[in-house]
């Protein structure tokens, strides 16, 4: 049995040398090589002073997906702990997350996003140091250290630190089956849960083919599935949006794939709607976790992944609780607070009262909001800190925007509570519609004046041409309220 995670990696080169593992486009890895390539730099990392339990920050990009790969291996076999850090965060969230976790050293292919942070040292992807004869002696390295530390998504503050043990990390490889799968194609940033954990460690687990495309581009996307042949996609909402919404979409060749499988945000009904005609032979489910724990919930059936907010039943039974301000147990059908129950104790660096907060007697509280319904299916409704109170009236955001996305003109849409001196918050929406659309507001507030209640309906909308996305694929909804109460404020003084 492995001890520590690189441990996973030598059995793998052993029992499939010349397999591939991974390819970015730019470079192609056997399990072999990458055994070989992460050994050969966890002994030029030991030899430059990377200590056991030093931090090595690792802000690499996936067009350096295969360097990442090495560089996040290299690093454990070295003793050192793994920080990945995704190069897209704004300035303040990058300088906070490299003094939250006081790396030292650092691996990047974009130095420059580095070069104003105190490091002992700095490393590109392509310099990396290597010398075997200074590996460490493995066997002498404990099992029970810390592996990683994952960012949060920070979509309601500054991103926190979740640490991953090497025991969590082999506890968690043996949770997963993606037995099924045979090739992979994603374009995940690797430097979040979704991308190093879910896909690198989950296929290095099974000994599949990890395709990363370098950078999103809905078109280069479906040639890649042509060139490939992936049986297994793994998306985004946002991106599986951007390929449906392409006008010659049909006319690529995905016959090879079997399962599309999303996550880290709401998936709109009508895009499974939309892949199951025009794609009957491929199965789109739907999954439910985050960095913090992972909920182990998945859609088992197209009617499942039909349902709006529908992430699917728990894989073990009794995992998922959804529970009231009290902390009590609410029956199905009534919308609360959802917990989940952690196989393996985690923490926040350096942040005991958080940790607290968030991990109690084996429980982890997600600060998502959801209900279980009569099929025994969990159903997102919204963050706990997103839940808009009008007039002392609760709204959630999902349901508007489930709404919204039923317009055939809206592309994406993103609805959040704006301050309002009188009713405490007003709902208001930032919709992207689709290219040449004459749709407008006032044809949106329509449509949703038809279907909801007038307490619902959002009083600004605002047409934008993007919505803003983290790195992890989820609107960071905190950018929109400024722009929104804005609006909201001009109407206002117009008499609106």
């Amino acid at each position: 049995m492995p001890r520590r995670l690189p441990d996973v990696l030598a059995d793998r080169a052993a029992a499939q040398p010349g397999k591939v593992a991974h390819e970015d486009t730019r470079a192609t890895l056997t399990y072999g090589q990458w055994d070989a390539a992460a050994g050969a730099v966890a002994g030029g990392l030991a030899g430059a002073g990377v200590a056991p339990g030093d931090r090595v920050l690792l802000p690499i990009t996936n067009a350096s997906a295969v360097g990442f790969s090495v560089a996040y291996i290299a690093v454990m076999r070295a003793g050192a702990i793994a920080v990945p850090l995704n190069t897209r965060l704004a300035p303040a969230e990058f300088a906070h997350f490299h003094k939250l976790t006081g790396a030292r050293w650092c691996i990047t292919d974009v130095p420059e996003r580095c070069a104003s942070l105190p490091m002992d040292r700095t490393w590109t992807v392509d310099e990396m140091p290597r010398a075997v004869g200074m590996l460490p002696d493995q066997s002498a390295l404990p099992a029970d250290a810390d592996a990683d530390i994952l960012s949060t998504s920070g979509t309601t503050g500054l991103p926190k630190g979740v640490v991953f043990s090497h025991a969590d990390l082999l506890d968690g490889l043996d949770g997963q089956d993606w037995s099924r799968a045979s090739t992979l194609l994603h374009a995940l940033p690797f430097t979040g849960f979704g991308g190093c954990h879910g896909l690198m460690l989950s296929t290095l687990r099974f000994g599949h083919t990890l395709v990363t495309q370098p950078k999103f581009d809905p078109r280069g996307f479906l040639e890649l599935i042509a060139a490939h042949r992936p049986n297994t996609l793994h998306l985004v909402p946002s991106m599986l949006r951007l390929i449906l919404d392409l006008p010659d979409v049909a006319g690529y060749d995905v016959s090879s794939v079997r399962w599309i499988i999303t996550g880290t945000a709401p998936l709109p009904n009508d895009s499974v709607r939309q892949s199951n005609q025009l794609w009957p032979r491929v199965r789109v489910i739907n999954v439910y976790g985050m960095t913090e724990g992972s909920a182990g919930t998945t859609t088992r059936t197209q009617r499942s992944a039909l349902k709006p907010g529908g992430v699917g039943t728990p894989e073990v039974p009794g995992s998922v609780q959804i529970r009231g301000a009290s902390g009590a147990v609410l029956p199905p059908g009534r919308t609360g607070e959802i917990w989940t129950r952690v196989r393996k104790q985690r923490r926040y660096w350096n942040d005991p009262e958080a940790t607290r907060a968030a991990w109690q007697d084996g429980w982890l509280r997600t600060g998502d909001l959801g209900h279980i319904d009569e099929d025994g299916d969990l159903i997102l409704t919204g963050r706990a800190k997103e839940l808009i109170i009008r007039g002392g009236y609760n709204i959630s955001p999902a349901e508007v925007e489930d709404v919204l996305h039923d317009h055939p003109d809206v592309l994406e849409a993103a609805v959040v509570g704006i301050p309002h001196n009188v009713l405490g918050e007003d709902v208001a929406a930032a919709v992207v519609v689709r290219a040449g659309s004459a749709a407008d507001a006032g044809d949106l507030q329509a449509w949703c004046r038809a279907r909801l209640a007038d307490n619902k309906v959002p009083r600004d909308i605002v047409l934008l041409d993007a919505l803003p996305y983290n790195q992890n694929g989820k609107v960071v909804k905190r950018d929109l309220v400024p722009l929104l109460a804005e609006q909201a404020g001009a109407r206002r003084r117009n008499g609106g």
